[in-house]
């Protein structure tokens, strides 16, 4: 009997949450099994594309991992919906920004920790490529159906910039409405000419001083922002200092290993030295 289309889906699900290094066997023994069991999906599976190491992470994050991967895309699809709305709440879109950062930083470090359990340690190009993964799933609305299946098989492209701009702009807060220009009140009955000149002159005063302070706000607005993304930025640099930093205490722990191994043949080439001298 042919299996259910449920049924399949899970099991694509799981082949590719598997082992990388077992994925072409894997793939092979499961479109044999359909076959024998006159699925038409056999020549499907057949068909389906090995992974690259950064897909495969995110495979792995959701066989794993799969409430922080919830979480993430769930918020994500919540920044959206934030900022798509009219009058965008900015504070609280800035709070689940700063939700989404965490978590794929936690799935980025977790993430690293499963590609250097089956293969060497990943240099930063995986890396990078493992977190624009994560970021489309949970900013891209077009990558909805793909964050539903809960699998890859090649690495997605990092949000485009008008959408990732679109949701700091609002996060940051639209600048306030500027006030049409105040017209002259007319003097009250009684004023006299230079009284009036002289209200006149202290409402231009002022309303200059609002124009100097709606530029001042908005200027330190874009100071924040600016400063947010050097903050960022530093924070990704730290990121992948540590890593490169692992990933040399790594190879000197590899190096260690040889040198012990190297010593010990020496060791054994002496006393076998020995023993022909004697």
């Amino acid at each position: 009997m042919a299996a259910t289309a449920s049924g399949v889906d899970d099991e694509i699900r799981e082949l590719y949450g598997s082992p990388l290094a077992g994925f072409v066997a894997a793939r092979q023994a499961l479109a044999k099994k359909l076959k024998a069991a006159g699925d038409e999906r056999a020549a499907e599976v057949r068909e389906l594309r090995k992974p690259s190491l950064s897909a495969w992470a995110v495979n792995a994050l959701f066989a794993t991992e799969p409430k922080p991967m919830a979480e993430l895309i769930g918020a994500g699809a919540q920044a959206r919906a934030e900022a798509a709305r009219k009058s965008p709440d900015a504070r609280a879109l800035r709070d689940v920004l700063t939700q989404v950062r965490a978590a794929t930083e936690r799935l980025e470090a977790r993430g690293i920790e499963l590609m250097s359990e089956g293969e060497k340690a990943p240099g930063e190009a995986i890396v990078e490529r493992l977190r624009a993964n994560l970021d489309a799933l949970a900013f891209d609305p077009a990558m909805a159906s793909l964050a539903s299946r809960r699998w890859l098989d090649e690495d997605l492209a990092a949000p485009g910039f008008e959408l990732m701009a679109a949701l700091q702009v609002a996060a940051a807060g639209a600048p306030a409405p500027r006030p049409a220009p105040a017209r002259a009140a007319a003097p009250k009955p009684g004023t006299s000419k230079a009284e009036a000149r002289a209200q006149q002159r202290a409402r231009e005063q002022a309303q200059a001083e609002l124009r100097r302070a709606e530029a001042a706000a908005v200027g330190a607005r874009r100071a924040v922002e600016e400063t947010a993304a050097a903050a960022s930025a530093a924070e990704r640099e730290r990121q992948a200092a540590e890593r490169q930093a692992e990933q040399a205490r790594f190879r000197a722990r590899a190096a260690q290993v040889q040198l012990a191994e190297a010593e010990q043949a020496v060791q054994k080439a002496r006393a076998a030295l020995t023993r022909v001298e004697a």
